[in-house]
């Protein structure tokens, strides 16, 4: 079977990485400051692909802000198990355009991957969904699992929406399991499921001396210098290697087990992978040792500096800045919660505003990390199915990455299976310039996808 599956998903490929192309083009940033007609558009796009599929009951759920999530149906019997499927519809800023060795929007072909702006990150996700189901159908027909299909379109501007969106259509979402697919795997070819993800908050402040800009030789000197200030502050929150200067800001952390730490290190992760996937410059030291980079990345916080600005860089003169500006992100691990850590981070800044500058801070929407159990059957079919599809042993990982949702569908549908997969790779560049989808994977991904839904009406 395994054989005559990958034929047919071979030969239909094409006819997947166009569809997939046809979403690429639409370019549904989500961020409040671009045109959101495109988050509609793209939406319209995957409705018309869920009814040119021929699911059922499709529709829109709408969030606050109106970028809508799309629902679809391809039932087939009580007595079979259901499973709910996400992917997302948004994608990030295509951040410096010049950057790019292609147009964002353009996607292209070269070689074995396929560029563009959400081709990994999470388009390449739905046209698995949608690719799969198809397979299923026309191997098993009824006697194939019930699927059912939630794509957001806010994911990449942090799913403020979503929790409602779950709450309000609990019922027509019902599930046995749900399959994330906006993870990746290890490596290209390494077929992995991810167990944990670290959550994820932000605090944007802004410090303010004067009513306006002041003519620096004029004024200098006695007036405290906003942006020098906002440095001070933002240095304080981390020690020299990186670690986390705020009082009791990891007291909930959950450390790895001994044999999550074992399984880590079994993956064979080096300092010099880590410098060629990240660019990291041979001149930049790691804050952390070889054997630790992992447990780093997928189990301990981290606070970056996303955002930050005093006067304009374009334009820069011989100016006392009114005011600084910084977004400050941080990357919560296991047993961290979010609301708490953004108070603590906003307290902690709060009392080290020097001179009395007029401080005022903004918190973003938060997502709490997220760990699951490994031992119900569905991680056995699904760690197996990509094992065959890949021809490879299927790892288990952990990611630094945040979805929001993951911990929202636990919330709504208790203790299921939420399995959490995907096709990106090291190489694809998500969030950054020259994002890509190695197509070998993705190819890959819709077989195993395909086997595991075939897997869950075995009853061996």
């Amino acid at each position: 079977m395994n054989f005559d599956i990958e034929n047919r998903i071979h030969e239909r490929l094409p006819k997947y990485i166009e569809a997939l192309k046809q979403l690429v083009r639409i370019p549904s940033i989500s961020f409040d400051n671009f045109d959101q007609k495109f988050v509609l558009q793209s939406a319209e796009a995957v409705k018309q692909m869920f009814s040119d599929a021929g699911f059922t009951n499709i529709q829109f759920l709408m969030p606050p802000s109106g970028r809508p999530t799309v629902y679809a149906e391809s039932l087939t019997s009580p007595d079979k198990p259901t499973v709910l499927l996400y992917a997302h519809h948004d994608v990030q800023p295509t951040m410096r355009e010049n950057l790019w060795e292609t147009k964002p929007f353009e996607p292209v072909v070269k070689g074995d991957r396929l560029y563009g702006r959400g081709t990994a990150d999470d388009k390449a996700g739905i046209i698995t969904h949608i690719a799969a189901t198809e397979q299923v159908r026309n191997l098993l027909g009824k006697d194939g699992p019930n699927l059912k299909f939630i794509i957001e379109g806010e994911e990449e501007s942090g799913s403020a929406g979503f929790e409602n969106i779950l709450s309000q259509h609990a019922e027509l979402l019902k599930c046995d399991a749900v399959i994330v697919a906006d993870l990746g795997n290890f490596a290209k070819g390494v077929p992995s499921i991810t167990t944990t993800l670290r959550g994820m908050t932000a605090v944007a402040v802004t410090l303010k001396a004067t009513k306006a800009p002041l003519h620096s030789g004029s004024w200098s000197g006695p007036i405290p210098d906003p942006g020098q200030a906002l440095c001070r502050i933002i240095a304080s929150l981390t020690n020299a290697d990186g670690s986390i200067a705020i009082p009791h800001f990891e007291d909930g952390l959950i450390p790895p087990t001994p044999a999550e730490l074992e399984s880590y290190r079994s993956l064979g992760y080096t300092e010099t992978t880590l410098r060629k996937e990240g660019g990291v410059l041979d001149c930049v030291q790691l804050n952390v040792p070889e054997k630790e980079i992992l447990e780093s990345l997928w189990r301990r916080p981290s606070i970056v500096v996303t955002a930050m600005e005093v006067g304009n860089r374009t334009n820069a003169g011989n100016v006392l800045q009114d005011s600084a500006y910084a977004r400050i992100g941080i990357r919560l691990a296991p047993g961290m919660d979010a609301d708490a850590c953004a108070q603590m981070l906003v307290e902690f800044m709060q009392a080290r505003v020097p001179n009395g500058l007029e401080a005022s801070f903004a918190v973003e929407d938060g997502a709490n990390p997220f760990t699951t159990d490994t031992t119900h059957p569905f991680f056995t079919k699904m760690a197996s199915s990509m094992a065959k599809a890949y021809h490879a042993e299927t790892k288990f990982i952990g990611c630094g990455a945040s979805i929001p949702g993951a911990e929202l569908f636990r919330k709504t549908f208790g203790d299921i299976p939420i399995l959490l997969v995907g096709i990106e790779d090291p190489e694809c560049a998500a969030h950054g310039e020259n994002e890509s989808l190695y197509l070998p994977d993705f190819e890959h991904g819709i077989v195993a996808e395909t086997l595991f839904f075939a897997e869950l009406t075995n009853k061996k």
